[in-house]
């Protein structure tokens, strides 16, 4: 191509290639794909891959992968996948729940190893229709372009052919391509694979079994041990996670999300007795996943849960009806993503991490939908919730819910209440400053943002809100302008527990009471959340556009397009939203 002497195309997808003079008159031809059909990637690869070519040609010799390299790293990658797929059918025949399920998701991640051995790293995955496929596919790309798995494939290929030194442009992508051929080659034929192994099979199960029902886990010696690492760096999993931490709070990232972390960090420590994250195998992965499905749902709510031991903990649950036991399939897929992210960090951090660690293909299919896991508020529902002591008149500010002669308007008050007219999250009101309240074109707004007291979601939660007019009607504004010549540093000030990093917990909390007195068993499922959905639910039924109503709640659009092209909606047309709500109370 032109300025690119090495640059082809075959189809969509840009190839490297070079003629290079071997020993006397032999010449020999090196293609390689780069898998990529972006034209400004492939220039700057192409220009990587000749920059390294030309300083090796004087030993290429010496230097190049031989026939040799690449049999026996294709063989080995192979044989790696096929070990760790028969692990993972062998630990199934005891440990799977859904055995139909499993199979999709197998028969789903061979399509992907095939997809991207067939196409480019960053094709965009438009051609295929299932979604497991196109998520899975999503992954391994992902995966594959991040720097610690380049780091993982330099080392398993130095270890198995003895090569010394770093691994050149040239030679990575070799090693690459023949890394996901041999990953497509044993998914493509694991069924087989296993068709000799049942006589092992049948043993495993039946050891498998009793270690599920020891108390105290097994020592993780009686393992194949990852290979050891001096790094200076602890390498157990809560200073990893508090490692990883300090550096995820400086990207902005949410307190509660953090907090996930940790409470993930102490649970797996404690139903499994490892320590260190190299001491992790996937058995314990799977023991791990089997034990959450045992302990009661409230685990980590209580002070108490903190000291309590693996045998108390298991002698709570017993005393507990079923309904009140095992974490939710939603719960435990987040402990295992935790897991893989806690397990790539300190792989990053050249501690040492076992290969075939793999805690995502552990991972369950969602049995509810998203949009059904929480209820939310009929408008019928709000009027008797606001019908309340609270915003009618309560006995003092301490009991709030009790019949009295005073309104109290405070953030027990006023959360709820935005919540009913804007749709915002629990934490993204209760944290709210005198400061955030800003008039845009002569609107009065909402202005939800990362600050000193508060973090937002992601991205997309950054945003504009009109004010409703009936919390004008109701003196919000004159709550705002005391709020200010006070010179207060939250809008609702009782509220905060800055104690517990938490700005909407008590507010959450009183919501439950005032839902369960005033709805009684039909409020069973309502929080401050549903509150959301009601208001996305409202919206959607007087037909607004699917574009103002995400502008509105704080979601990402729903494709590129929409997340990188499509502007924000002009506040006029938001305030002419937002007014559609009904207010409350009346």
């Amino acid at each position: 191509m032109k300025g690119q002497p090495h640059l082809t195309k075959r189809g969509n997808v840009y190839q490297w290639r070079r003629l290079i003079h071997r020993q006397s008159t032999r010449i020999a031809h090196i293609r390689l794909s780069l898998r990529t059909t972006d034209f400004r990637i492939a220039v700057m690869l192409s220009r990587k891959i000749t920059a390294e070519s030309d300083s090796i040609m004087d030993q290429v010799n010496a230097k190049e992968m031989t026939a040799e390299d690449a049999r026996k790293w294709l063989s080995r990658v192979v044989q790696v996948e096929h070990e760790k797929i028969e692990q993972l059918q062998l630990l199934r025949r005891v440990d799977s729940l859904s055995p139909a399920d499993d199979a999709r998701h197998d028969a789903a991640m061979a399509a992907a190893w095939k997809h991207v051995a067939e196409t480019a790293l960053n094709d965009p995955g438009h051609s295929i229709s299932d979604d497991l496929i196109k998520s899975n596919v999503e992954l391994i790309r992902r995966d594959l372009a991040s720097e610690a798995r380049r780091r993982i494939i330099c080392r398993d290929y130095r270890d198995l052919t003895g090569h010394e030194g770093t691994i050149a442009a040239l030679d990575y992508a070799k090693i690459a391509n023949l890394w996901i051929s041999g990953k497509r080659a044993a998914w493509e034929r694991h069924p087989d694979a296993l068709h000799a192994i049942e006589e092992v099979a049948d043993t495993l199960a039946k050891n498998v079994t009793s270690f599920l029902e020891v108390s105290e886990p097994p020592s993780p010696k009686a393992e194949n041990p990852a290979p050891v690492e001096d790094t200076g760096l602890d390498p157990s999993i809560t200073a990893v996670v508090e490692r990883m931490n300090a550096i995820k709070r400086e990207d902005g990232i949410e307190e509660k999300t953090l907090r996930q972390y940790q409470s993930f960090a102490s649970l797996f420590t404690l139903l499994t007795g490892i320590q260190k994250v190299s001491e992790i195998r996937q058995s314990h992965v799977t023991s791990f996943r089997s034990a959450v499905y045992q302990i009661p749902k409230s685990w980590g709510k209580s002070p108490k849960d903190s000291t309590a031991s693996r045998e108390q903990i298991m002698a709570k649950a017993a005393t507990l009806p079923a309904e009140k036991v095992g974490l939710s399939v939603g719960t435990i897929n987040r402990h295992l993503e935790h897991l893989g992210q806690i397990a790539e960090w300190a792989d990053g951090e050249g501690i040492a991490v076992d290969r075939r660690l793999n805690p995502g293909k552990l991972k369950r299919k969602e049995t509810v939908r998203a949009r059904d896991k929480r209820d939310a508020f009929s408008e019928e529902q709000l009027v008797t919730l606001f019908d309340s002591p609270v915003w009618k008149g309560s006995y003092s500010e301490r009991f709030q819910t009790r019949s009295g002669p005073k309104i109290y308007r405070n953030g027990i008050f006023w959360c709820p209440l935005i919540g009913a007219v804007t749709g915002a999250r629990r934490e993204e009101i209760a944290g709210l400053a005198p400061s955030d309240i800003i008039d845009v074109d002569g609107i009065m707004c909402f202005s939800i943002e990362d600050s000193e007291i508060r973090r937002v979601k992601n991205l997309s939660s950054v945003r504009l809100v009109p004010i409703h007019s009936s919390l004008i009607n109701l003196g919000f504004l004159e709550h705002v302008a005391k709020a200010r010549s006070s010179k207060k540093r939250y809008l609702f000030p009782d509220l905060s527990q800055q104690s517990k990093g938490n700005l909407g917990r008590k507010v959450g909390r009183r919501m439950r009471d005032i839902v369960d007195e005033t709805l009684g068993l039909d409020g069973a499922k309502l929080t401050f959340h549903s509150l959301r959905h009601y208001v996305q639910n409202a919206l959607e039924n007087c037909e607004v556009d699917e574009g103002i109503v995400r502008d509105l709640v704080g979601h990402e659009g729903k494709d590129t397009h929409e997340r990188v092209y499509r502007k924000a909606s002009p506040m006029a047309k938001l305030r002419d939203a937002i007014e559609l709500l009904r207010g409350f109370p009346e």
